[in-house]
């Protein structure tokens, strides 16, 4: 069994842009990947390091969206003990994690604009300090970093520095949406579909002829996402014959609903004392998650890789789950 997932495209513009990213990788030049959300930056991101001669070293990505602003340059750059209140054990962060490979910043388009300061400053002398420490660390690391916001906007309007844009910009690199690549998602659709299958141990999808047409007219507006969300959904269905149209859990352009579904619930389950439970429901979820956030950063003194590590979460996911309730690494 697998763990990579496919990663698989023959149109044109694939082709063009794996090209590009495999004459760049072996440099060191920083690269923008700009795109919707849902394309797959992270795997072009990833395929640069991969090529590079880099690849034997770590490939750390950072979700700069999911970090509270307070908390970027002590996860970026670490901390001494005794840094901050709760800071009882030192951290090294994900800049000294990433040394001789590649830090990958993905919605770097969520820096605050002090913290885009403290960004451009260390891509313009690759040197940073822990929190607490007078000593000054050189860093050895490649940045990509990616968005799907336009830059250029964001400049225009003030909410992006016009100097950290054209330091991050080297080398802009640009993904297409999957609609205007339906060569693209014909071959990753059989990629995933060969994949959860094994990864699932389910037997392999049947897509019936009509259900198939329907796929390639789909416009696909979760992207690369949406995409292997709907194989893993039909695959774990499990239906024992062939994929039908009704089947496809794609989203109406025109109603907003998703087949099979109304407004996000099962038909005939739309009744309010149904609606009422779930939303009891997910209140009680949202508060227990809450308290076992606050509970792990108390037990971890403030120290967010051990917190997660001591709730069984990836560091991103806690750090969306911080974000979602915001909690800082002080809360009580």
């Amino acid at each position: 069994m697998t763990n990579r997932k496919p990663w698989v495209g023959c149109s044109e513009a694939h082709r063009r842009i794996v090209d590009t990213i495999r004459r760049l990788a072996p440099t060191d030049l920083e690269i923008l990947i700009t795109g919707p959300s849902g394309v797959g930056k992270e795997r072009y991101a990833r395929y640069a390091h991969d090529a590079s001669g880099r690849a034997a070293r770590p490939f750390v990505a950072v979700n700069c969206g999911a970090i509270p602003a307070e908390l970027v340059e002590n996860e970026l750059f670490g901390h001494v003990g005794g840094a901050f209140t709760g800071a009882r054990a030192e951290s090294e962060g994900l800049v000294a994690e990433a040394e001789g490979g590649t830090l990958f910043l993905d919605e770097v388009d969520a820096l605050s604009q002090r913290n885009q300061v403290v960004l451009l400053r260390f891509l313009q002398e690759k040197e940073y300090r822990r929190l607490g420490e007078a000593r000054v660390r050189r860093a050895d690391v490649r940045i990509v970093a990616a968005t799907n916001s336009d830059l250029g906007i964001a400049t225009r309007e003030g909410r992006f520095r016009t100097d950290l844009l054209f330091r991050l910009r080297v080398a802009p690199i640009e993904i297409p949406a999957l609609r205007e690549r339906p060569d693209d998602a014909d071959a990753l659709f059989e990629q995933y579909c060969a994949y959860y299958a094994v990864q699932y141990a389910l037997p392999h999808l049947r897509i019936g002829p009509a259900a198939s047409a329907e796929i390639r007219r789909y416009e696909w507006p979760g992207n690369v996402r949406e995409l292997e969300n709907c194989v893993r959904y039909l695959t774990c269905l499990q239906l024992g014959r062939d994929v039908q149209v009704d089947d496809l859990p794609f989203m109406s352009p025109r109603s907003g609903h998703v087949n099979g579904t109304v407004n996000g619930h099962a038909k005939g389950h739309t009744n309010g004392h149904a609606l009422d439970f779930r939303a009891a429901k997910a209140a009680v979820v949202g508060e227990l998650e809450r308290s076992l956030v606050v509970q792990a950063l108390e037990q971890s003194s403030g120290n967010i890789t051990h917190a997660a590590r001591a709730i069984g979460k990836p560091r991103r996911t806690f750090f969306e789950l911080m974000r979602k309730h915001r909690i800082t690494a002080g809360s009580r």
